[in-house]
């Protein structure tokens, strides 16, 4: 591994006078610009560094730190914000977390200093203190809507932004005439990557919902009493954490597990336990695999490998957690599926995503991969009924 470290005197001489709100965003591709990381966080660029960030946006200022990796180099970038709460926001919603649409893998990554402690653990749980910071915390939030949006294909994006267009009214001026015709996107992505493209569109997506969507609670199928007693003993006494080997690319392997239906001798007991347990409240289950997970904190997603629906479950105890997706097809609003001691059930071949949660967590999600178990994608509105039918 070689690394090659210059910061020039008026970066350095920048740094410190902001020192108080700023932070270094590691793991970048080097062809990512300055707007491009502002993208990437869903905020607008502030470009003169000579005055305050004002709210609501953030300063980059780009190193030509550079790190070999068998993937390509990476860089680093300072980044400046209006207050210290603001920057805690930010990187407690995205500390972690893989940056999707990328090749090889980029995380977001953050740290106080360039060599100093990261502000938020990999796995996005545990806050530890600076100096003039609060008690480390015990936590995993929300992921904002930008994030959420990100998981969406760049072609689906692009459709939402133009059917507002063509179905309100209140579109303010700047957003109409920065996505006004395609030749506009096409020239823009001569000068810009496309993952500048992807982000930008998000945090106009973001725009057009008024930064917020609606959400609708609802119930996951109830278990029986006393049926989840014994699965949650095992986890939490079983020595399957951390699995011996990475379960799932660009996944941290320590709280997730997969079992799968053909499975080695050890994996036994979890599986029978959580067959007999959907067995339960559901008739002729599919699935052919399991993700397990504890403590478990992923990026809003979408699984492309699967075939058919899938149904899920938490166990332990904890307060939030809630699985969430959208409700309908152009996502105007989401659902928040309490999965505590019960079952939900979504599509994974569109997004998802777990809400904030804090204390003790452990789910199960049962999906298939298997070309035999595929079924054709059904409203959420279908998996939303079967759940609320008991």
């Amino acid at each position: 591994m070689t690394t090659t470290h210059h910061v020039s005197d008026s970066m350095q001489s920048w740094r410190t006078s902001h020192e108080h709100a700023s932070c270094t965003m590691s793991d970048l591709s080097p062809k990512w610009d300055e707007g491009t990381i502002a993208a990437l966080l869903g905020l607008p660029l502030h470009e003169d560094t000579n005055e305050a960030t004002p709210p609501g946006s953030v300063a980059v200022a780009i190193s030509n730190t550079t790190r070999e990796r068998k993937c390509g180099n990476t860089s680093r970038a300072t980044l400046t914000f209006s207050s210290r709460a603001e920057l805690v926001n930010v990187v407690t919603a995205y500390q972690g977390l893989a940056v999707p649409i990328t090749h090889g893998y980029h995380y977001y990554t953050f740290s106080w200093t360039d060599d100093g402690d990261t502000l938020i653990s990999a796995d996005g749980c545990t806050r530890i203190s600076d100096p003039g910071c609060v008690e480390a915390e015990s936590e995993v939030s929300s992921p904002p809507l930008h994030l959420q949006l990100m998981a969406l294909p760049t072609k689906e994006l692009e459709r939402r932004v133009n059917k507002f267009r063509t179905t309100t009214s209140s579109i303010t001026s700047s957003i109409r005439e920065d996505s006004k015709d395609s030749e506009v996107r096409k020239a823009k992505s001569k000068r810009r990557c496309r993952v500048h493209i992807h982000a930008s569109l998000c945090t106009k997506l973001a725009q057009l919902y008024g930064n917020s969507r609606p959400i609708r609670h609802v119930l996951g199928m109830p278990v029986p009493v006393g049926s989840t007693d014994e699965l949650l003993k095992y986890l939490r006494s079983c020595t399957l954490w951390p699995p011996p080997e990475k379960q799932r690319r660009g996944v941290s392997a320590v709280n997730y597990l997969t079992v799968r239906k053909k499975h080695p001798p050890e994996h036994d007991i979890i599986w029978n336990l959580c067959h007999d347990l959907i067995n339960t409240v559901v008739s002729d289950p599919i699935y052919n695999a399991l993700a397990v997970t504890k403590s478990f904190r992923g990026s809003p997603h979408v699984d492309n490998h699967d075939k058919t629906h899938q149904h899920v479950i938490a166990l332990g105890d904890f307060t939030g957690g809630m699985l969430c997706a959208e409700a309908d097809e152009d996502g105007a609003e989401t659902l928040a599926i309490d999965v505590c001691n019960r079952f939900g059930r979504i599509d994974g071949r569109s997004v998802h995503w777990v809400s904030g949660w804090t204390g003790e967590r452990y789910s199960i999600v049962y999906y298939s991969t298997a070309k035999g178990d595929w079924t054709e994608r059904m409203p959420q509105e279908v998996h939303t009924k079967w759940m609320t039918s008991s």
